[in-house]
């Protein structure tokens, strides 16, 4: 497996290609596609064309980021009313009113985006419905944007009073468009924002913890996928001549959703072609012409039902081939390489790792936790037992800035952090596992472990050297074979360990483990004792949350024991052992063994 390249178009001459195509192409199509395609036919080819663009801006929302929107069609429209001002009224060329619509897409979605930033889901779809049909129904009817409910001219202007006005040229442009727009989606994706995004995508909560921005990054899908939306728009209005709200309607948005559905999330080829094919809709039999939005309703249902990856994602599945991996060896860990994997920049200057000091939190009127402070020292494990409901998993999350406590603070090395989001301590050198699995599970191994090091280093740092952390971390953990398999395929163990590589890349101080041994055979549970034990050596320290009390009781140097939001014991192993309060409470009436 080779690493991905650098954050940047894979080969230099991808730029140069398109910038030959757009001069040598659309004269060759000129003089081609006139024998080969009729002016109706090419027009209606346009239509499709424009449309898989825009489902290309609402795939790098839905499919990439996640984030649902169902007045996508408003953001077409402000492109085409702001390239109908710059072309028509100003008199400028085409190709400026392409670059405004651009510019106007992106500034119109960043609007939308900022008051959506904390909403995800239904919540989020709903607020894009309003503000498709807010726009439809007021913005795009205001006579100094569209000269009222008539519309506004789009024409073709080349220069001056030159108009363009053979639809096979005008098709061949678009289908330019289509490349570069095409060329740069790929390599949004290669790169550390595209990883962000899917992060993001798959499971926000992980992405946090990771030091991912969600706001920034949202905001940034919003502005990109606006951007291309509103260049659709403007092509779109090019090839229609005369463009009205009520081209850019909640009947244009449901169509580019289904587009996108049908195709595939996050398959861009197939939301392309499905737009094609859709569009040549109502240049079937009559028979079946009026019925192509039902047809696509049913096809809809059933990629939910049966085929959730769209008409892409079957073609993805019969291509796939099957998952031999190796097992997660113990003598593999033993051998591995602990402290040059996990090792700090430099050493901590403080005794205490982690501090958190009389913290409480209420969740309603229920105190799940209530005056409990923890420290874990450098290069030690600390564990945290308690039955179910005993406010573990809060104080993990107080710990990592998931929850803020009622009261109390929380330190790391010494620094308040307990007014810091996840994403701030995660870069601060804190990394965290959790309970569930939450790999990001389209992104490769190798992919989960790089988005990890490119956060580490920062928003504006260098990101030379994170492929060859990402390659060292692949090598020690063994986990070089399975590098470009998806992280959703994985069986548990391996999952488990690349969930721990992943921590290990950012190189932490301080590594909080959820429950790491949940789903783990014998065998495996041997190699993560071995595997967390050699970490310490390098002063790392872990919290530990576990229901495996063997493993606890072999492994941390203090444990402490949580019972209805309360501490009930702090102590070594031994003490904790003994102790006849704790075994009523959760031990059970015999001591647990090593």
């Amino acid at each position: 497996m080779t690493s991905p390249e650098p954050d940047r178009f894979r080969r230099p001459k991808d730029v140069a290609l398109i910038l030959i195509g757009c001069i040598v192409l659309p004269p060759l199509t000129g003089w081609a596609m006139p024998g080969l395609l009729s002016p109706a036919t090419a027009l209606t080819l346009t239509y499709g064309v424009c449309l898989g663009i825009a489902a290309l801006s609402l795939n790098l929302l839905l499919g990439y980021a996640g984030q649902l929107s169902l007045g996508h069609a408003a953001l077409l429209g402000v492109g085409a009313f702001g390239a109908s001002i710059v072309v028509d009224r100003l008199g400028l060329p085409m190709f400026l009113g392409w670059a405004v619509a651009g510019l106007v897409g992106a500034v119109v979605a960043l609007a939308i985006g900022i008051p959506a930033l904390r909403l995800r889901g239904l919540y989020l779809a709903l607020v894009t419905l309003v503000f498709g049909a807010t726009m439809q129904a007021s913005v795009l009817r205001w006579r100094f944007f569209t000269q009222g409910s008539a519309g506004a001219s789009l024409p073709r202007r080349l220069f001056g009073d030159h108009l363009l006005i053979d639809e096979p040229i005008y098709l061949s442009m678009v289908l330019v468009v289509l490349v570069g727009i095409w060329l740069v989606d790929i390599n949004v994706l290669r790169t550390r924002m595209g990883r962000a995004f899917l992060a993001i995508r798959e499971d926000e909560t992980a992405a946090q913890s990771f030091g991912i921005d969600v706001v920034r990054y949202k905001l940034l899908a919003f502005v990109l996928s606006g951007a291309i939306a509103g260049i659709a728009g403007a092509l779109y209005g090019g090839a229609v001549g005369l463009v009205n709200s009520d081209v850019f309607g909640r009947e244009l948005s449901l169509r580019i959703v289904l587009f996108v559905i049908i195709g595939g999330i996050g398959r861009r080829w197939g939301a392309v072609v499905v737009s094609v094919l859709l569009a040549v809709a109502p240049k079937l039999p009559d028979p079946f012409r009026r019925y192509d939005l039902v047809i696509a309703a049913a096809i809809t249902l059933y990629n939910v039902i049966k085929l959730p990856e769209g008409l892409a994602g079957l073609f993805a599945h019969w291509r796939r081939r099957p998952l031999l991996g190796p097992a997660v060896d113990v003598e593999q860990l033993r051998a591995i390489d602990l402290a040059a994997v996990a090792r700090t920049p430099a050493a901590s200057q403080h005794d205490d790792v982690l501090v958190l000091e009389g913290i409480s939190v209420l969740f309603g009127g229920l105190h799940a936790v209530e005056n409990v402070s923890l420290r874990v020292p450098t290069g030690s494990i600390v564990g945290i037992i308690g039955p179910n409901g005993a406010g573990k998993s809060t104080l993990f999350n107080v710990a990592c800035g998931l929850v803020r406590p009622r009261a109390g603070a929380v330190y790391l090395e010494g620094r308040d952090v307990t007014r810091m989001g996840p994403h701030r301590r995660a870069r601060l050198r804190m990394a965290r596992t959790f309970q569930q699995l939450e790999l990001f599970g389209v992104l490769s191994v190798y992919d989960n472990i790089r988005t990890a090091a490119e956060i580490r280093r920062g928003w504006a740092h260098d990101h030379s050297d994170c492929g060859r952390d990402t390659d060292e971390v692949l090598e020690r953990t063994g986990l070089r074979e399975m590098a470009d398999e998806r992280a959703d395929r994985l069986p548990t163990g391996l999952a488990r360990l690349l969930e721990v590589a992943r921590a290990l890349v950012t190189k932490p101080r301080l590594l909080l483990l959820d429950e790491p041994a949940a789903g783990l055979n014998e065998q495996e549970t041997l190699a993560l004792s071995s595997l967390l034990q050699g970490l310490t050596d390098d002063g790392l320290g872990i919290v530990l949350v576990e229901h495996d009390m063997d493993l606890v009781m072999q492994i941390c140097r203090v444990i402490t024991v949580l019972n209805m939001g309360q501490v009930l014991k702090t102590g070594n192993p031994g003490e904790v052992r003994k102790d006849h309060a704790v075994i009523g409470a959760y031990l059970g009436s015999a001591e647990v063994s090593v």
